[in-house]
């Protein structure tokens, strides 16, 4: 399913990455230029002078940079790099009623709750019922065939978990879906040696009750493809994988 088309795009390669929000990028004319990067993470694995790059253009007069990174090659495939888009794909899926998303409810993305607390989207069934749903953007491949999250440490992700399991804690669910933006996987696991905090986290999270999935996208020029669930082989028991298969069913 295409769940996110890009528009057009123009195609580079990459030079250097200079305060994180910016790249600049030799286009296939010898031309550089410099584009909007909206990942402000470590990006391990895309930082690699030499690459392809996919470029959205803008025509607003008012943008300093007109081109945004959309995706790199890395290991043969499109990945994607604009840590924007799962939520964008994530709404799209929910409102379309695919797996991993609450079959019926109401969708509203952006919601505030708890203390000052922000969930990516709550769905609201007619009984009342909420499903807050988190989604994280997964873009590291550590091993063939293996993605990764986190690829840094990441306090602010720990705190979501955090919060989630407090949610189930007052009667509602959760769920966090890692939404990853490579094709060239088959399973999920956490990077654990990475952030020792986050990887806590989850346990206790999943301990409490929040439903985790790992959503696996591919990148093509089009735009962002969503393949379907795949396995997290970290923490979950095979019960717990049966269950995340029902509620995607």
């Amino acid at each position: 399913m295409l769940a996110y088309p890009f528009g057009p795009l123009v195609e580079g390669t990459w030079v250097e990455r200079r305060k994180r929000f910016m790249l600049d990028v030799a286009l296939p004319d010898g031309t550089m230029i410099t584009a909007h990067c909206p990942n402000t993470g470590a990006m391990t694995g895309l930082t690699n002078p030499g690459a392809r790059v996919l470029l959205s253009v803008s025509d607003n007069p008012k943008r300093r940079y007109r081109h945004t990174l959309e995706a790199v090659e890395a290991d043969g495939v499109w990945v994607g790099a604009n840590t924007q888009n799962p939520n964008r794909v994530a709404l799209a899926l929910a409102r379309a009623r695919v797996a991993p998303f609450p079959a019926a409810g109401e969708i509203r993305p952006e919601v505030k709750y708890g203390k000052a607390e922000r969930i990516d989207i709550l769905v609201t069934g007619e009984d009342g019922r909420r499903t807050f749903i988190e989604i994280k953007n997964v873009h590291m491949l550590e091993r063939p065939g293996e993605a990764s999250f986190p690829d840094c440490v990441t306090a602010r992700g720990a705190k979501h978990l955090g919060a989630l399991a407090d949610v189930v804690a007052a009667g509602d669910d959760a769920l966090t879906v890692f939404l990853i933006q490579r094709g060239d996987c088959d399973v999920f696991r956490l990077a654990r040696h990475i952030d020792t905090a986050y990887g806590e986290g989850f346990d206790r999270a999943l301990a409490a009750g929040v439903r985790f999935a790992a959503l696996r996208c591919s990148i093509s020029p089009e735009g962002i493809h969503a393949d379907g669930l795949i396995p997290i082989l970290d923490g979950m028991t095979d019960v717990q994988l049966s269950q995340a298969a029902r509620v995607a069913a």
